[in-house]
């Protein structure tokens, strides 16, 4: 059985003492920041963790340009703050998105965006480094035998980092249903190639022959120099994966095969599987922040009305068990009027993507049971 910490997001202030001269609502202790701190200490849950001179990878999401829901700097910052205590040397990390069009494309953009939301080496008490290099190309290659990936391409910075420390904004998600802590691994901690593998069937992108006019722009983004438009093919010994031709094609001329919700979660969980093994489970802690709980996820250049209401935060060993109260968590939470969560009726994050992309968490969690039911068995610990 995995232990889950637990401290609520309620800050219960007794009223009658404030009135009565007993107590004040100035209390430090009631702040959420403060109940991160006591989690972090809860049974040397940090402490025993990390060892002298460790570098120590704090891996989160920094959003897009206009997300708002992102995890707070001043979280962030009491996180490194607590591993710099004991002795170890934080850095604040996240991958780059698939794609070449969006600033959230490429390290350089994905640092402007950390700043634009409030994320830098002040606020954060750490420096911000990208996980897989300037264009999301720089990997270490491992076979893993998934159930539907064998070749794994983990951003090099989270294999030489000696710990990862997970922080992941639990919310809604279009293809996975729900991003918590295993997506915050196995998406935010693999290169582009895999970003690719993970999202498409497609081995690599093909050209449509009959819609292509050979206009040359997705030559022109092709760092690679994978394209030859005269001969409207796509070199696959060459293509990055990095998907920036389809994104540029004026024509949709660029062909490549979106995987359903099932096999994203699959796909999603062999990633995170061969990122925990290589790394080694032993190195990686948890922290799963349940609010501002919106409907999808913080690659969104926006954030919708939150489905349930602030839960609080959890912290785990186990990736899995994680999730897994998460999940539970939030279904069990009161669903807010005027959100994508209203008109529930078999829990929110199995409702909000039902009659579109059909993603749903349970295909994850189905898939563990498989591999290890035990994983997912906890007890939740309110402190």
């Amino acid at each position: 059985m995995n232990d889950i910490y637990f401290v609520s997001s309620r800050a219960k202030v007794d009223f009658q003492a404030v009135n009565e001269g007993k107590a004040s609502f100035f209390n430090k202790k009631l702040s959420l920041v403060s109940k991160l701190s006591k989690l972090c200490e809860y049974k040397n849950f940090l402490q025993d963790f990390i060892e002298e001179g460790d570098i120590v990878a704090i891996k989160m999401h920094w959003g897009d340009e206009g997300t708002m829901k992102t995890i707070r700097s001043m979280y962030v910052r009491r996180l490194a703050l607590k591993v710099k205590k004991y002795r170890g040397i934080p850095f604040i990390t996240e991958s780059a998105g698939l794609g070449l069009l969006s600033y959230r494309n490429s390290g350089v953009g994905r640092l402007l965006i950390a700043k634009q939301n409030g994320y830098t080496s002040e606020t954060c008490g750490a420096p911000l480094i990208p996980a897989d290099g300037l264009m999301g190309n720089s990997y270490v290659k491992v076979r893993h035998n998934g159930n539907q990936l064998k070749e794994i391409y983990i951003a090099k910075t989270i294999v030489e980092a000696d710990k990862i420390i997970s922080l992941a904004h639990v919310k809604g998600h279009p293809r996975a249903g729900m991003g918590g802590a295993i997506k915050n691994i196995g998406v935010g901690c693999v290169a582009k190639r895999s970003k690719f593998n993970l999202h498409l069937y497609s081995e690599a992108p093909q050209i449509k022959e009959n819609d292509c006019n050979q206009c040359g722009k997705c030559v022109e983004i092709c760092r690679a120099e994978a394209i030859d438009i005269n001969k409207k093919i796509i070199k696959e010994e060459l293509c990055t994966r990095c998907h920036g031709c389809a994104g540029v094609c004026p024509n949709n001329a660029i062909k490549v095969e979106w995987c359903n919700a099932e096999d994203t979660d699959i796909r999603i969980l062999d990633c995170a599987n061969a990122v925990l093994n290589t790394v080694g489970p032993e190195n990686f802690a948890f922290i799963n922040f349940l609010l501002d709980i919106s409907p999808i996820c913080d690659c969104a250049p926006y954030n919708d009305h939150s489905v349930v209401q602030d839960i609080g935060i959890i912290a785990s060993k186990n990736m899995y068990s994680i999730d897994k109260a998460s999940y539970d968590l939030i279904n069990k939470a009161p669903v807010l009027p005027n959100s994508e969560g209203e008109t529930t009726n078999k829990g929110v994050l199995a409702q909000i993507y039902e009659d579109s992309t059909e993603a749903d968490f349970k295909y994850m969690l189905n898939q563990i049971k498989k591999e290890n039911p035990e994983s997912l068995e906890y007890n939740l610990v309110e402190i």
